[in-house]
């Protein structure tokens, strides 16, 4: 054997070596991932579910579990007793659990205002401007912020709030019906229900967008654990913190098809079945800025909080900022 020869297979030997190394250590990794359950509502947290998606838990040393729960007060109280790790609300949500003593700290924001909200009504009720919503019943979700973005609407347009009736419907993919049988004369609805609704009922939908009135730069929901939980695992909470932002990013930079594609895969809604039935729907979802991906802004957080206060959707606007964990403004992790 000549000494090219032996170098060769030297060589080929180390890489053979260090691939093995390499498989092992991700193994070992995915062996000894540390499991965090965190709750969301059906369809929530993309940026969670891309960095599933691209192994960025993994490499973080972190099993994500996706614990499926309807409402910000649940999943925080599941979070208090105990039964998730993490759990992702809106921030009023936060906000009362505070005022009932729950101990919950802001790890990362995780949504801002969203542009994918309307408000809807029927193409036979008459209304054609928001000032023909006066005396009229809308429809909102449950909880609070769904009936805020109805009243800044509405004051965008010199109405007062309280100048409507608001009717609750608590299964938003019945909006459409709810609309075409009188039940409410016009709601808030979000794509890609309303791009459905339009073919299938006829739905208009009204000058203006809700989430414009909402403060620019503010979360309208975050990420949250206790603070005996974070005191207890600074590390790893840093480490989700990381990977959820840089699947926040991830997402945000997708393709509207690759969003559809996490949709699919994770949520189970075919937007490409509904794309054939209403062309543009999937285009008109693609939000670039869908997930928040960076810090906290303090400032416009607390703004956000004292709109709701001044409108009675809070007791209270607290001072978020010796509320948030340290991952919450750090520029970079």
């Amino acid at each position: 054997m000549t000494a090219t020869t032996f170098t060769r297979r030297l060589a080929l030997l180390g890489t053979a070596a260090l691939a093995f190394a390499s498989a092992l250590a991700f193994a070992t990794l995915a062996e000894d991932a540390t499991k965090i359950r965190l709750g969301a509502p059906f369809g929530a947290v993309p940026g969670i579910k891309t960095a599933i998606e691209e192994g960025i838990f993994e490499r973080e040393g972190i099993e994500v579990e996706i614990v499926t729960l309807s409402g910000g007060p649940n999943i925080l109280a599941a979070t208090v007793g105990g039964s998730l790790e993490v759990g992702y609300a809106d921030l009023f949500a936060w906000v009362g659990a505070r005022e009932n003593g729950f101990d919950l700290t802001f790890l990362q924001p995780a949504n801002g205002r969203g542009n994918s909200d309307y408000i809807i009504v029927a193409p036979d009720s008459g209304i054609e401007t928001p000032a023909d919503l006066i005396g009229k019943k809308i429809g909102t979700a449950a909880h609070a912020q769904s009936r805020l973005r109805v009243g800044l609407y509405l004051e965008r347009f010199g109405i007062d709030s309280d100048a409507v009736e608001y009717v609750i419907i608590n299964q938003r993919e019945t909006v459409g019906a709810a609309l075409a049988s009188g039940q409410v004369d016009a709601s808030i609805a979000a794509d890609p229900n309303v791009a459905q609704w339009e073919q299938e009922y006829g739905v208009k939908t009204l000058e203006g967008r809700p989430w414009e009135q909402i403060p620019e730069r503010t979360s309208t929901a975050g990420f949250f654990a206790t603070a005996q939980w974070t005191e207890a695992n600074p590390e790893l909470a840093e480490r989700f913190v990381r990977a959820a932002r840089e699947g926040a990013a991830a997402y945000n930079s997708y393709s509207a098809e690759q969003k559809a594609e996490i949709s699919l895969k994770y949520d189970e809604i075919d937007l490409f079945a509904l794309e054939k039935e209403v062309p543009g729907v999937i285009a008109r979802m693609n939000d670039a800025s869908a997930a928040q991906s960076g810090p906290a802004d303090v400032a416009a957080i607390n703004a956000w909080l004292e709109i709701a206060r001044d409108r009675g959707i809070i007791s209270q606007a607290i001072d978020v900022e010796p509320l948030l964990y340290r991952t919450a403004t750090a520029p970079s992790l």
